[in-house]
């Protein structure tokens, strides 16, 4: 069961309330004339978007509307529920569409029966409070109602089934003030239905349309897709389309597996037309640093995530870091999942890419030379020696450093920033050493600190510079270390810092 919150002008919605259909639209009304999307050059695009947002929808979904008022605020209005799955038809029912505009990409639906009360006085939220309740985080899987301008048609959002229950507590709280007073007559209307599964096309040239496709396997929990997503196999999840996570990301994440148990395993969906490459990872991982800082509560670290990057083919540069960053990361798997179209590309296959076993060797002279063999007793006797051994520069005036613990291989070291007699926390420092040759496994562990030190900090990976001093590193340690300051720097992390003694 999934939840979906549907834009709706208020004059449409005096209708769709008492015949129990909504529907969305085939094009677009500018300086008085109409334009239908597949008569304008990215036309089919927007009818993709449509269909995407509208196909994995089914029957007993639950559903608010978004109704828009000239004259008085907005509101959010339910609870209903799916009664027919999405489908096309081109039957006349809103007087305000112009001409040919009939919204005919529809879905049936009726008073949710455990809220049939709600549903009968129209119980309804000013918007106002809803973006409250966004803002206090008691509902966090949506940012925003608007549509955003992004070649889409996004008048539908998905939910979670947790954000649905907290809208629903709204309603009840508010009820007593924001209700119509005058009963709804619901008289439901039945008519012609065409699947919308049917209207997924161009899969492999749209990349809204292989989108589409995805969001209709998961809403039917079809195990030919599901079973490559770590989020969705074999557990009940929620997911979430075109989904912004984050006030700063301005491009929406295309498709949020959440698992609904705990601990909360967490899928990033990217869906590219032809060929996936490592920017589309960096942005992928972006999206899930976003999520982690907006989502994690203090104390919290109950989530595990994983990326599926889905593309016809990918880039060998990507396949490569995928492999070496699956071995290191084990508990961060990065999916690169193949999609072949078929079928006219109204459907596609689903295979996971073959990653390669042998990979470029790492950049000569990567390494900074240390001269103490010692480093980790030398800093314990004085944390000030850090700054030399390290050959790092001293930070800025009224910035000190202070040992915080120490074991046989690991020192966590804090700035702190004094003014005025107070001390603020500024970052710390992770220095790790092994002792001989740095093996993947070795290597593996001092990245599980580094991870142990982002979620001490509540997912902020910048929070901590992590250093590792060896004799010596295995060739997949040096790709690792090379590929990872590379890319992942611009992903929200800090860089590796790595010494040779």
């Amino acid at each position: 069961m999934g939840a979906y919150i549907c834009q709706i002008s208020e004059r449409d919605w005096l209708v769709s309330r008492e015949i129990g259909v909504y529907g969305n639209r085939e094009g677009s009304e500018r300086e008085g004339k109409v334009l239908l999307f597949k008569e304008i050059r990215r036309g089919e695009g927007i009818i993709q978007s449509i269909v995407e947002d509208l196909v994995g929808m089914k029957k007993g979904d639950i559903v608010f509307f978004h109704v828009l008022k000239e004259e008085k605020e907005s509101t959010v209005n339910g609870v209903y529920r799916c009664r027919e799955e999405p489908f096309y038809n081109e039957s006349e029912i809103w007087e305000s569409a112009p001409q040919p505009l009939v919204y005919p990409y529809r879905f049936c639906f009726e008073p949710h029966p455990e809220y049939v009360q709600l549903c009968r006085y129209d119980a309804n939220i000013p918007v106002s409070e809803f973006y409250r309740a966004v803002e206090n985080r008691k509902i966090r899987s949506i940012l925003t109602l608007e549509r955003e301008v992004r070649g889409a048609a996004h008048a539908v959002k998905t939910i979670t089934r947790e954000d649905a229950k907290g809208i629903i507590r709204l309603l009840y709280r508010g009820f007593h003030i924001h209700h119509d007073r005058n009963p709804v007559n619901f008289e439901p209307i039945q008519m012609r239905m065409v699947p919308l599964r049917g209207f997924i096309r161009r899969i492999g040239e749209i990349e809204f349309a292989i989108k589409a496709l995805v969001a209709y396997e998961l809403g039917s929990k079809n195990p030919r897709l599901i079973n490559y997503i770590p989020a969705c196999k074999g557990l009940e999840y929620d997911f979430l389309i075109e989904t912004f996570v984050g006030q700063t990301m301005r491009k929406p994440l295309d498709l949020l597996c959440i698992a609904n148990k705990e601990p909360r395993l967490i899928t990033t969906i990217e869906a590219k037309t032809d060929r996936a490459q490592t920017y589309d990872l960096i942005q992928a991982l972006k999206y899930q640093e976003i999520f982690k800082l907006r989502n994690i509560d203090k104390g919290s670290l109950s989530y595990e995530y994983s990326i599926c990057l889905l593309a016809k083919r990918f880039e060998r540069e990507l396949m490569e870091y995928s492999s070496v960053r699956n071995m290191v990361l084990p508990n961060e798997e990065i999916i690169l999942l193949k999609y072949i179209p078929t079928h006219d590309k109204k459907d596609a296959t689903f295979a996971i890419e073959a990653l390669p076993e042998r990979f470029v060797a790492p950049l000569l002279g990567n390494y900074v030379k240390i001269t103490v063999n010692d480093p980790l007793s030398q800093i314990s006797s004085n944390v000030e020696k850090y700054y030399n051994i390290f050959q790092k520069e001293r930070s800025l005036p009224g910035v000190t450093i202070k040992l915080v613990s120490e074991n046989e291989n690991k020192i966590i070291i804090e700035k702190k920033y004094e003014k005025d007699g107070k001390e603020l926390s500024v970052g710390r420092m992770l220095v790790y050493q092994v002792h001989g040759k740095c093996s993947l496994k070795d290597f593996t562990a001092f990245m599980n600190c580094v991870y142990e030190e982002a979620n001490r900090a509540q997912g902020d990976f910048m929070n901590t510079e992590p250093l590792i001093v060896a004799e010596a590193y295995e060739n997949l340690v040096g790709i690792f270390i090379e590929k990872y300051n590379k890319y992942e720097t611009s992903a929200q992390r800090q860089r590796v810092s790595a010494y040779v003694l």
